[in-house]
């Protein structure tokens, strides 16, 4: 597949299959580039930024390291942003949407915060350069899990839909054209290979076609059963090391290790089989402690070839630049 060009990159994908590991390798990989790099969340705290031993992030976004920032979008400040900063409402602001009542309803009201998240990353694309002197080249959405996700690219074509007039539903007509224009907003769409992130993935692939209106332009497969991005092959029947081990406990490993093989195999050939979208492969990294090492995870992932493949970098020319 071709490199990504776009600004505005979404990362999609079922809950725990690895969207913020893809997205913070992603935004490593292109801000080493030398891209000024944004990675936004949406999460009740920053997974991120504790991966580059610093502090957890709030809504304001904070570098990293060189190139690469991060932020974790809060509803409620946003809709500051957008009422006091840009709209210059300051007094509606405090009279009215300050209200605890007024808050309550807004934080009920069904697609609210994601169209203010929507509008936070159109403001991030489109203005944030002229309004405060921000300007970032990628900006890498960690979206919420697949179900949650898929609101984002609706909400903002259903309200800019609606017969009603203002500044609001001006804005969000903008947002919607963003989100449906595929020469300024990518999907990623990661997966396992695994029974049920990979019905869910070839479940959620049709409806990108409506919402936001073209499909991910590729679909990784993380903890892949390919060696080094090479041919899937089917794993060979391993039953010839058996004469040479004695054990029966490791034998009984070898058959299970052996057989977990074949299931993400059949997995992955599935979703090549399936799947109109291009597939990026991404090993199983072998670390021995997962839960203690994600940042090695992720500067692994980020400089496998697949991933300087996505951001139109050879992986030659970027070992001599180390």
């Amino acid at each position: 597949m071709s490199a990504i060009d776009q600004k505005l990159i979404f990362v999609t994908g079922k809950g725990g299959v690895g969207r913020t590991t893809v997205a913070s390798s992603l935004g490593l990989a292109f801000s080493e580039a030398g891209e000024n790099t944004l990675i936004v969340q949406w999460s009740f705290k920053d997974f991120i930024s504790p991966l580059w031993n610093r502090e957890p992030c709030g809504h304001k976004h904070v570098e990293i390291q060189k190139n690469l920032s991060v932020m974790n979008f809060d509803p409620s400040e946003a809709m500051k942003e957008y009422f006091v900063d840009h709209l210059n409402m300051k007094l509606l602001y405090t009279l009215v949407l300050q209200n605890k009542q007024v808050q309550k309803l807004l934080q009920s009201a069904p697609g609210l915060e994601e169209l203010f998240f929507v509008g936070r990353l159109f403001w991030l694309c489109e203005l944030a350069k002229e309004e405060a002197n921000l300007d970032f080249d990628r900006i890498i959405v960690d979206a919420p899990a697949t179900g949650h996700g898929a609101a984002l690219f609706g909400i903002a074509k259903t309200i800019s839909a609606f017969e009603i007039t203002g500044p609001l539903v001006d804005e969000t007509r903008r947002v919607s054209e963003l989100l449906s224009d595929p020469t300024r907003t990518a999907i990623l769409t990661v997966s396992l290979p695994e029974e049920l992130p990979v019905e869910e993935t070839l479940e959620a692939l049709p409806r990108y076609q409506e919402e936001p209106g073209h499909m991910p332009v590729a679909l990784i497969i993380n903890k892949s059963a390919r060696l080094n991005g090479s041919s899937i092959n089917e794993p060979g029947n391993p039953d010839f090391l058996y004469p040479a081990v004695e054990s029966q406990d490791l034998k009984a490993e070898l058959r299970a290790l052996h057989s977990d093989l074949r299931r993400r195999f059949d997995m992955e050939h599935r979703l090549e089989r399936e799947s109109t979208v291009p597939v990026v492969s991404v090993p199983d990294f072998m670390i021995e402690n997962p839960t203690q090492e994600p940042a090695l995870i992720i500067r692994q992932m980020a400089t496998t070839p697949a991933f300087r493949n996505l951001i139109g970098q050879p992986q030659e020319a970027t070992q001599g630049q180390r």
